[in-house]
């Protein structure tokens, strides 16, 4: 049985852990459990977040709806980033994630969160877009806390536009490229200067605010400094020559008529390759296992990053997690806009 107690336990041995250390299995088996814990829960709100979309008229076949349990390296992270937090109330073991067409459908499908009435409990929403994460983040995060739960668990939903998602996005591949995380406050100073400017950029493009220090700037002089950014660190030509260079073919080698639920996608940065296995939903402890059995020896290397999902369409994986294909073609697209006056 899982108990709020074991979880906070091994909670305080992931801290303590070392990028060389190999995951205890006993630790791993109750990890596992843990996230199979919030499966259900997690299910219910991929489903309610697509019926909501298609209630007010949204386009669903431009709706990307995926749903993720959160790698254990990303927990390791967490608390090392955040001493007083315990693993057993981290609010995003399972995340929901939605991305609309435009920021507009953002705010109506949120709006529509708000007032809907549900079998679990609102606990907390934070406008990322109103009000950006220091670093240029934009999206809705919003945290249901599941009822007759035991333990209980908290789901989080993230609602973005495709802007919002192709800026997370560029942030997730640079810091691939360079071995960093840019979103834990990691990476060189140029590059954090450059997404902070290309996110107020967007956000002037979703009419909504942009970063507390660039509210001084005129839009010719915010895009001045962007271009001379972009110029400055050869972004466009270094997207171009570092992720041609990475392949996937888990297309050619899925069998035609195979069903699947859950996605397995391990991105190697040293073979430069991507690879994906799809397992049916009957087929979910065993896609658990492998996904533990790579984090056991892998959970904080640089060069294998790992991670279960389950999108609403198979066919819709790459358009959910381009960062693990390395797939910038439409953040390309926009910055050579910017950089031809364009956008």
């Amino acid at each position: 049985m899982i108990t709020r107690s074991n979880i906070k336990a091994i909670g305080k041995r992931l801290r303590l852990i070392k990028t060389e250390d190999a995951l205890k299995d006993e630790d791993l088996r109750i990890l596992n459990q843990w996230r199979a814990h919030h499966d259900a829960t997690l299910i219910y709100y991929g489903k309610m977040l697509k019926h909501e979309a298609g209630k007010l008229g949204i386009d669903l076949d431009q709706v990307t709806i995926a749903e993720r349990v959160k790698r254990i390296h990303s927990m390791i992270l967490k608390l090392q980033r955040f001493p007083q937090m315990q693993l057993s109330m981290m609010d995003d073991i399972a995340g929901a994630r939605i991305v609309l067409p435009t920021n507009q459908d953002v705010l109506h499908l949120t709006n529509a969160l708000k007032e809907k009435k549900s079998k679990h409990a609102l606990i907390k929403l934070s406008n990322y877009i109103a009000h950006p994460k220091q670093d240029g983040y934009r999206s809705i995060h919003i945290i249901y806390r599941a009822k007759n739960q035991s333990p209980s668990i908290q789901i989080e939903i993230q609602v973005r536009s495709q802007l919002q998602h192709i800026w997370a996005t560029g942030v997730e591949v640079f810091g691939t490229l360079e071995k960093t995380s840019f979103k834990t406050g990691d990476g060189s100073q140029a590059w954090q200067v450059f997404f902070r400017l290309l996110s107020s950029r967007f956000a002037i493009k979703e009419n909504t605010p942009v970063l507390p220090e660039h509210e001084r700037y005129s839009i010719k002089q915010l895009n001045t400094k962007l271009v001379q950014m972009i110029r400055k660190l050869n972004i466009i030509e270094l997207l171009q020559a570092y992720t041609s260079m990475y392949a996937s073919d888990w297309r050619q080698k899925r069998r035609k008529g195979r069903s699947g639920k859950y996605a397995l996608i391990t991105l190697n940065t040293q073979k430069n390759h991507t690879n994906v296995d799809i397992y049916p939903e009957r087929k979910f402890t065993e896609a658990l296992e492998k996904y533990a059995s790579i984090e056991k020896i892998h959970h904080s290397s640089k060069d294998i990053n790992v991670v279960l999902v389950n999108v609403d369409h198979i066919n819709k994986l790459e358009q959910a997690y381009p960062n693990y294909f390395m797939d910038t073609k439409a953040l390309s697209t926009h910055l050579s806009k910017i950089v031809l006056g364009e956008f």
